[in-house]
């Protein structure tokens, strides 16, 4: 009889800890919703971007590479367009990307306190929510990007 009430207390314990278990991971799941449905918003964000590239006549690819730079507060992910490199900073609110874009001087050599060292001419774009970074003097990269998202704010 002792055997059996230990049995059936073992059984009950072991449901009542899988109900938690399920509780807490649907708690989680919930939880993420926003955060995927604010990636889709992004993936959203960028695809238009490339989309509208293509539409000039651009060939973009998608990299996996990110990059950070210390006067931006968030990270770029790096597109190619026509083999050269442009970074693409994605702002949660195109207020915050405002807020940024106000802090880069029009010739692009200091943002806020930082004066970076470019390797080329810097060339800033911005759209939304989005601030585009390219580094380079390639006309036709220049046109293609002027073209789809307006003239430059900063940079040579």
């Amino acid at each position: 009889m002792l055997l059996k009430w230990i049995v059936l207390l073992l059984f009950s314990t072991s449901l009542t800890l899988a109900q938690s278990t399920r509780n807490r991971h649907r708690a989680q799941l919930s939880a993420r919703r926003p955060h995927s449905a604010s990636k889709a918003r992004s993936v959203k964000e960028l695809s238009n971007l490339i989309k509208n590239l293509r539409a000039k006549g651009a060939t973009v690819v998608i990299t996996n590479e990110k990059v950070s730079q210390p006067f931006f507060s968030v990270t770029a992910r790096i597109i190619n367009v026509n083999g050269q490199s442009v970074q693409v900073f994605e702002y949660a609110q195109a207020s915050a990307a405002d807020t940024e874009a106000n802090r880069v001087s029009p010739n692009g050599n200091t943002i806020g306190t930082s004066k970076p060292s470019w390797m080329a001419t810097p060339h800033f774009f911005k759209s939304g929510k989005l601030i585009l970074l390219y580094l380079g003097d390639n006309q036709t990269i220049l046109r293609i990007l002027q073209s789809t998202l307006g003239n430059q704010f900063a940079g040579g």
